[in-house]
């Protein structure tokens, strides 16, 4: 199934379930969605016979494109703290880039105005130097990974670093060189925190107090600095001892550190101001921070004698004299950039990089199934007018023999500019408008032939929001018909025949499928016998007779092209599906071509997640079933137009949020995980507990056959939408049939039909997808 699997741990709760008790009436997708915000757990059978994987991805991708359409998808901007956004207004972060694909390399503090300022540092003997930080980002590239340190079996985009790999430099780089004598007993301000510099070894060490906060306290006085309380006793220029909450430390030297009791919270004596006691008091500078820092060229970092492994210091310096401070991160260990997962630069913790997800500005979904054991087709497939079921192969035995469903409901294409549509054998043609920047797709046939005044006649339909729609009634010969920018003029009409002339106009064509938002499609159109002309690069062009490669009655590759990221029709990415034929003999899709990553199993589904590199990424969700025997099926998400991954450099103070979706559906062994939540139960009580429990009452156990008839009143080929109150104010709507099938056409109706009411105590029934009643109304 297509799970986008999110860990997470939430409090398990008695379920309680009724059917009385709301007044307020609410249509799907509501109350799973409101106001752009997912509120919604999917429910699924954990017994081994459930099969309702489909219906389960059906709910969940409806869902998930309710959210895009309510809201921007992975639109989330850090709040609360300094960031900068790594793309361009002419490059976007597309998936698949690099970091250095889209900017260069090095951020500074024209994109981090404090994080990244430009400083003045005084030395010892106050003199003032000044210098400037960069961060320079290695080349990340976002792309999907599956890996199991980061989640088990859970195909994921982001940023997966390899251990070892250089993630980013930080550069502090001094215009005029202070000597590396005067540097100690000073301030410094590094990537945007105070620094104090305890001591140096001239060329190779520098040692640091983070100065979280700094304050002065007099022998024999207490201050009070943030939730500490702070007084002192001074013993001589190099002993003092602090008072912290009551708490005292050690005896303390300038330059040392100690960790305060119960706290990952460091305190430092910056500088003891002595004086003899019969002559004044004396005072202590201190600093109460993260602790003490120390930087030794070309090793590992230390923070409070500890070493930060990957994290590496470098000194560029001259005749004594401090040029350049570089901290090189590489990965300790395998790093994960997700919308769940950030990552920050070790030991000083104040630089951090997140990724929110994709941006999508649109999301059509459709599939490339078999439409029974003998013919496939572009299921759900989204037209300018109407979202339509569009046949496209069909055959018998192994082998494809015709182009559409069957003999008697063809599709009727060609690679020419006229064609003949023949009202005794095709379903319907696709006529196609394409300048280049924009396109369109019409399903059309012909019916009702007749004669009138010596004239032969026929009416024109095409498919309007699923119906069949007259466009012209009675044209003859020479009339016009526009549907868009479709231009067809209608030629000789043969009554007896059934059937009927068309001749397109300029850029218009029988031969290619556009989506609403403009993926390109290349229908089968047939070669005849031995005609040589079709190769493996000739889109389209099917042979039933021959055998060219991915062209022929065995093995046919649908070539799909996206747009470019202005939007240029087909002038984007492409990729093929490869319709065939099972161990079975039926009917199925065999192969995905083109895909830029190799495609990782969701979880244990049968369901292989992947992706197009490209300005569109278009998503697939390959239904590879469970054996040779099955038939394999490609679900395709595509977004219309450029999408743009939005990753983020902030400091340590921003948040930041994911995108939001509908998140992983849950077995019904897994239903504490769904505490607070509306539910969507997917399967009848044969295979899903929590079916049962809504039935039943809480406890119940599976019940399957005679019992599911007692229960709902349903039989063999019908389904049930029931929708039930839980536990604070929160519903559970059951989606559940005799079998499998019903129960995907309960999802389908469900997902499809307008206005179905999920109020608690609604209940409607069918057998079919268009057959669907109310039989109870809150």
């Amino acid at each position: 199934m297509r799970f986008k699997k999110i860990a997470s741990v939430l409090a398990s709760a008695a379920m309680v379930f009724s059917t009385i008790g709301f007044a307020a009436a609410t249509t799907y997708p509501a109350p799973f969605i409101n106001n752009g915000a997912a509120d919604v757990a999917i429910v699924y059978g954990s017994h081994p016979s459930a099969i309702d994987n489909a219906a389960v991805v059906n709910i969940q991708d409806s869902l998930n494109s309710k959210l895009t359409a309510d809201s921007v998808s992975g639109s989330a901007t850090p709040e609360g703290g300094e960031f900068v956004k790594l793309e361009k207004a002419s490059t976007k972060f597309q998936l698949g880039n690099g970091i250095i694909d889209v900017i260069s390399s090095s951020v500074t503090d024209d994109d981090l105005e404090v994080l990244l300022a430009d400083g003045t540092y005084t030395d010892d003997d106050n003199d003032d130097f000044e210098y400037t930080q960069k961060l320079t980002i290695a080349n990340l590239s976002l792309t999907m990974f599956d890996d199991n340190d980061y989640k088990e079996d859970t195909p994921t985009v982001g940023f997966s670093v390899t251990s070892n790999t250089n993630v980013l430099n930080y550069t502090l780089d001094f215009n005029t060189e202070p000597l590396w004598a005067d540097l100690p007993q000073t301030d410094i301000k590094i990537m945007g925190k105070d620094y104090f510099i305890l001591s140096v070894t001239t060329n190779t060490t520098l040692n640091l107090l983070d100065s979280g906060v700094t304050s002065l306290v007099n022998e024999g006085e207490a201050v009070t600095v943030g939730d500490f309380e702070v007084s002192t006793q001074v013993f001589s220029s190099t002993q003092a001892i602090l008072t912290i909450n009551g708490e005292r430390t050690n005896s303390l030297n300038v330059g040392e550190t100690q960790k305060l009791a119960g706290t990952d919270t460091y305190v430092g004596i910056k500088n003891i101001f002595y004086v003899s006691k019969d002559t004044g008091i004396s005072s202590v500078e201190f600093a109460i921070g993260s602790g003490k820092i120390e930087l030794i060229n070309a090793q590992d970092v230390q923070i409070n004698d500890d070493s930060i492994n990957g994290l590496t210091a470098n000194f560029t310096s001259s005749s004594e004299k401090l040029q350049k401070i570089v901290i090189q991160w590489n990965a300790d260990d395998d790093l994960f950039v997700a919308e769940d997962s950030s990552i920050t630069i070790p030991g000083f913790e104040n630089v951090k990089m997140s990724y929110t997800g994709i941006t999508y500005p649109a999301e059509e979904l459709f599939t490339v199934q078999g439409g029974s054991s003998t013919y496939v087709q572009l299921n759900d497939f989204p037209l300018k007018d109407s979202t339509e079921d569009i046949n496209l192969l069909y055959g018998a035995s192994g082998a494809f023999t015709g182009i559409g469903k069957d003999a008697t409901n063809k599709l009727r294409t060609t690679n020419l500019s006229t064609i003949t549509f023949d009202g005794d054998t095709d379903a319907y043609l696709v006529a196609s408008y394409d300048d280049g920047s924009d396109a369109e797709s019409y399903l059309i046939k012909t019916t009702s032939f007749s004669t009138e005044n010596a004239v032969n006649r026929t009416t024109i339909q095409f498919r309007e929001n699923g119906a069949w729609v007259n466009k012209k009634e009675n044209a003859e010969p020479t009339d016009t018909v526009s549907l868009g920018n479709v231009q067809l003029t209608v030629g000789y009409i043969d009554k007896n025949a059934k059937t009927v002339v068309l001749n397109a106009s300029a850029s218009t064509n029988f031969n290619r499928l556009y989506s609403k938002e403009g993926l390109k499609v290349w229908l089968p159109w047939e070669v005849n016998g031995t005609d040589a002309q079709v190769t493996s690069f000739t889109h389209g062009a099917i042979n039933f007779t021959s055998n060219v490669s991915q062209h022929n009655a065995t093995s046919f590759a649908l070539a799909f092209f996206e747009e470019d990221k202005n939007e240029n029709i087909g002038d984007g990415k492409g990729f093929n599906t490869t319709l065939a034929w099972n161990a079975d003999s039926e009917a199925h899709v065999s192969d995905l071509v083109g895909e830029s990553v190799t495609a990782a199993e969701v979880g244990d589904t049968n369901i292989f997640r992947t992706f197009m590199y490209s300005a569109l990424a278009t998503e697939f969700m390959w239904d590879q079933g469970s054996g040779s025997s099955e038939q394999d099926s490609i679900k395709v998400t595509y977004h219309g137009a450029e999408s743009s991954a939005n990753v983020f450099l902030t400091d340590i103070s921003a948040s930041t949020g994911g995108t939001n979706t509908i998140g992983t559906p849950i077995l019904d062994t897994e239903i504490a995980q769904a505490s607070g939540k509306n539910l969507i139960v997917v399967g009848g009580s044969c295979v899903n507990t929590v079916a049962a429990e809504l039935l039943k009452g809480s406890g119940a156990a599976r019940f399957c056959g005679a019992d599911w008839t007692a229960a709902t009143g349903l039989g063999a080929d019908r389904f049930l939408i029931q929708t039930f109150a839980r536990t604070d104010g929160n519903v559970a709507t059951l989606i559940a049939g005799w079998g499998a099938v019903d129960t995907q056409n309960a999802a389908t109706a469900l997902t499809t039909r307008l206005s179905v009411d999920t109020s608690v105590g609604a209940k409607h029934t069918g057998s079919t997808v268009d057959n669907i009643e109310s039989v109870v109304t809150p």
